[in-house]
């Protein structure tokens, strides 16, 4: 069957119907590589435009010459591979679950029901791009996450990196992965939750955690 992205997001309740009815789609390939191109280019933009710099800024004031050049290219550089590992992680982590837990669907079925969270978490890296160029705001102090929020209470750092992660996109995300999983297995509805929350949790405490550290000194000091 032809698989259609934005079909999917009108009537997601349909699709899974659907999902559930067919034997494989057709045409997703195309999303797969798109999805890897979108995500090398933001996250190859947000280095170019500074985005991730703030504990490097100061030793980049510091180098001179090649050195600097140097250190700019190989931060460049780990953006790239960060925005390919991005979009691996985010289709490879749900759809073993996915398969773990679901009614023996093939694992090529099973991936494209990781294109719908991919694409929203997609479109929230944009938004930080489009923030950072427009207000310089970065992406935990977005307006969309409970971040700008947590700044008004509280100065711990890896705490408001942790409500920067909890945004109206997320939100978005929790919602699909419940109607997948709900559509999929034969879970209780207050388990499809705690699995959710659970690994969304885990999740946003690694992002925090990355968040924190000085790669800088970590890689050339």
């Amino acid at each position: 069957m032809h698989f259609s992205l934005l079909r999917g997001f009108k009537r997601p309740s349909v699709f899974l119907e659907t999902w559930n009815a067919t034997d494989s789609f057709i045409h997703t390939r195309r999303y797969f590589i798109g999805f890897y191109i979108v995500s090398i280019l933001l996250f190859g933009l947000s280095a170019w435009i500074g985005m991730g710099t703030q504990s490097w800024s100061g030793q980049f004031m510091t180098s001179l010459g090649l050195t600097h050049e140097l250190e700019r290219f190989y931060f460049l550089l780990g953006r790239l591979a960060l925005g390919i590992l991005y979009v691996t992680i985010l289709i490879l982590v749900p759809a073993l679950l996915y398969k773990l837990i679901s009614k023996g669907n093939p694992f090529r079925k099973i991936l494209v029901l990781t294109l719908f969270p991919l694409a929203i978490l997609l479109l929230e890296q944009a938004s930080y791009v489009g923030l950072m160029l427009w207000q310089g705001i970065n992406w935990y102090s977005s307006p969309f996450s409970w971040g700008v929020i947590g700044q008004l209470f509280i100065e711990h750092r890896w705490t408001i990196y942790f409500l920067g992660c909890i945004s109206l996109f997320k939100i978005w995300v929790i919602y699909w992965q419940f109607l997948t999983l709900r559509a999929i297995s034969s879970l209780k509805w207050w388990a499809v939750i705690l699995i959710i929350l659970t690994l969304n949790l885990i999740f946003w405490a690694i992002t925090a955690t990355f968040a924190t550290l000085n790669f800088y000194h970590l890689l050339f000091r």
